[in-house]
């Protein structure tokens, strides 16, 4: 009776801790989507030509997580046909194996002859010499009837399987039908943002144009992190996280590459870096440094589309220039899950990725913290 109390109250808990959970999710949802909003209403002022390229970079996203998941399934197919052509193999050996088995007895058979089993029965004076006899016969007609079911069989399995290969084989045309489809729309999508990226670069030739670029995306990053953490510190969860100040110097790296651009250097005439950019190709996996919840994905003037994952007691990590992103707002996410593909979205010329620590809003240097 008290197990099945505590075992009412300890579900009821759950579910009241469950429900509480999506509740301060949806809160956090509703939160992030009225701060994408106000974002959005903002680039509606921006240039045509940034709007252009976030257009074109979302697009990319979305042809290359396709294409992605067209890659996996053809690998996959691929795999699956191998398998198959690796079971028919040995089914055909089998079935060698049990034909010429079968032709051994029939052979056997029909040179005894029926007549020469008449006459070993009528030569027969002992009974139970007879009665072995009887069996022995019996034995091998059981035999032969047993590897005729057998062959039968893996005729039939050998059947199923050819038409496996062949759907199989049909499947996989057109997957790699779709990969070139899809191939031909990223080269193209690539060619389009190229010429807006050389478009943006136009507008912003003078020095004084780039300083003020920077400001802005620098201002605008700025806003989107006081505003996403008063909306996580208005949320009471049930579920709070532990931020990082116990894992300084045991964290890794998003991404594996040179680093081309370190905390603190100078981008213009008083502005510096507040985070780093590490240098790899296009589609390379981007990784969580921690264990945390995602709070930000989208599109972000001057960093592309962008990740930030809350991970708790003020410490945050951000995530830029992505290629495509594989989480959204509300996702928890594990120390080294993949959650991006590295790129070159927010008008970049080469591929890399922007990664970033802040506390309380602020940033601070990686370098200590990830090794």
């Amino acid at each position: 009776m008290m197990i099945s109390v505590l075992l009412s109250i300890s579900f009821s808990v759950f579910a009241n801790n469950s429900e509480q959970n999506q509740q301060q999710l949806e809160k956090l949802k509703k939160e992030i989507n009225n701060l994408q909003k106000n974002l959005k209403s903002k680039q509606k002022k921006q240039s045509q030509a940034i709007s252009n390229l976030k257009k074109a970079e979302t697009q990319i996203a979305t042809a290359s997580k396709i294409l992605r998941s067209t890659n996996r399934k053809l690998t996959q197919k691929e795999k699956d046909l191998r398998q198959l052509r690796t079971q028919q193999s040995s089914l055909n050996k089998t079935k060698q194996q049990q034909k010429a088995a079968l032709a051994s007895q029939i052979k056997s058979a029909f040179v005894n002859g029926r007549q020469e089993y008449l006459k070993l029965l009528l030569n027969q004076e002992d009974p139970e010499a007879l009665g072995r006899m009887l069996v022995y016969y019996d034995y091998l007609n059981k035999a032969r009837s047993e590897k005729v079911a057998k062959l039968q069989t893996t005729l039939h399995q050998l059947k199923n399987i050819d038409l496996n290969i062949q759907k199989e084989i049909q499947q996989l045309t057109l997957l790699k039908q779709d990969q070139e489809q899809e191939t031909e729309k990223l080269k193209k999508l690539k060619t389009q943002r190229q010429s807006l990226v050389n478009q943006l670069a136009q507008e912003i030739k003078s020095e004084t144009a780039k300083l003020n670029e920077l400001k802005n995306n620098a201002k605008e990053l700025q806003e989107l992190i006081d505003s996403v953490q008063q909306a996580i510190d208005s949320i009471d969860f049930t579920q709070p996280l532990e931020g990082l100040s116990a894992l300084k110097g045991k964290l890794h790296w998003p991404t594996r590459g040179k680093t081309i651009q370190s905390y603190g250097s100078r981008l213009a005439e008083g502005l510096r870096s507040n985070g780093v950019v590490i240098s790899n190709k296009e589609g390379a996996p981007v990784n969580a440094i921690h264990y945390g919840r995602v709070v930000y994905a989208d599109w972000l003037r001057g960093f592309g589309l962008l990740v930030i994952i809350d991970h708790g007691k003020g410490y945050m990590s951000l995530y830029g220039y992505n290629q495509a992103l594989y989480k959204q707002v509300g996702d928890w996410v594990e120390s080294g899950e993949a959650i991006a593909t590295v790129g070159q979205s927010g008008g970049k010329h080469e591929p890399g990725l922007y990664f970033e620590l802040r506390h309380q809003g602020k940033p601070f240097n990686p370098k200590r913290w990830v090794r």
